[in-house]
């Protein structure tokens, strides 16, 4: 396993790469608020063991990546209601930037081509770079995202306050486990959590450090960025939407809208699993994924024949 911090697009970016150096890519964006290591050890291992390089990373504004100290002039709930009105968000960068940030990681590791696996936030991220570098994306996997478009069902009242809610003041490592147990037990489905592993992986990133500013900061972004739509349409990779039967937060109707947008999208809805990643479901994602990289790998030998 390697890890280590690359220059991207103005800023430095902590990743972390497992599986054979020479092996295909694989590249995981998470979501909003969450470090990398919210992706299940279990479905990258399993991957790395079938012979891929996979690779995750904190986004700007978590983990050990660079924290973005611009001033902010909105609140999460202001730029809901200008988001769904059609007005413009201030926000310090768009998700327009992480795509660039995604960009500078590929070139930082020397990697022309890779798969994405893309989670909520970062499923929008993924969309964005297969839309807009599609020489650079073999391969989509969107996982509890959506198009961003306001028009969307909107999260149940308890799930949406997970985002807009003012922040629970945490000064010790006990406590950030207790919120986040609490706060993704609104966020999940009917499906059994996992408490020790989603408590594990709250304490990594207590260790690795916690940037509140951040949540906010990528809050906004996702409002500024807007609607995904169009740029949807204009994805030619092969596009796997997985999507929680019971999410609470982008409901299922977030899924659907992507997997209609994008042209030969397959869409697959798991039922029970919620805004998260219940250990009864891996296996299942890692085999979408694996799918949907074979599938990519069939279209570029059927272009070479």
């Amino acid at each position: 396993m390697q890890s280590g911090t690359v220059a991207s697009n103005g800023i430095e970016l902590f990743y972390e790469s497992r599986g054979p150096e020479n092996g295909e890519p694989i590249v995981f964006v998470m979501g909003l608020s969450a470090q990398m290591v919210f992706w299940p050890d279990t479905l990258l291992d399993a991957l790395a063991d079938k012979g891929y390089r996979v690779i995750r990373f904190d986004n700007r504004d978590v983990g050990k990546s660079t924290r973005i100290r611009k001033p902010i002039n909105q609140g999460p709930i202001a730029a809901i209601l200008r988001s769904m009105v059609g007005l413009s968000v201030e926000s310090p960068y768009t998700l327009h930037d992480m795509v660039a940030d995604t960009v500078g990681l590929l070139d930082a590791l020397n990697i022309e081509r890779a798969h994405f696996v893309g989670a909520s936030m970062g499923g929008m991220i993924s969309q964005l770079m297969a839309g807009t570098h599609p020489e650079r994306v073999l391969s989509l996997t969107s996982i509890m995202s959506s198009n961003n478009s306001p028009l969307l069902p909107p999260p149940k009242p308890a799930a949406l306050k997970t985002l807009v809610a003012p922040r629970v003041k945490v000064e010790t490592e006990e406590q950030f486990v207790a919120f986040g147990l609490e706060m993704m037990a609104k966020l999940g489905g009917t499906l059994p959590q996992g408490q020790d592993e989603l408590a594990a992986m709250y304490r990594a990133s207590w260790a690795r450090g916690i940037n509140p500013r951040g949540i906010r900061n990528q809050f906004l972004a996702i409002m500024a960025t807007g609607s995904l739509t169009k740029t949807l349409k204009k994805i030619q990779c092969p596009t796997t939407v997985i999507h929680g039967g019971a999410d609470p937060l982008i409901r299922p109707a977030g899924g659907k809208a992507s997997a209609r947008a994008i042209r030969g999208a397959k869409l697959a809805i798991i039922p029970g699993m919620g805004h998260d990643f219940p250990p009864s479901v891996i296996d299942r994602i890692g085999e979408l994924i694996t799918e949907t990289v074979g599938r990519a790998n069939s279209v570029a030998q059927t272009a070479v024949a």
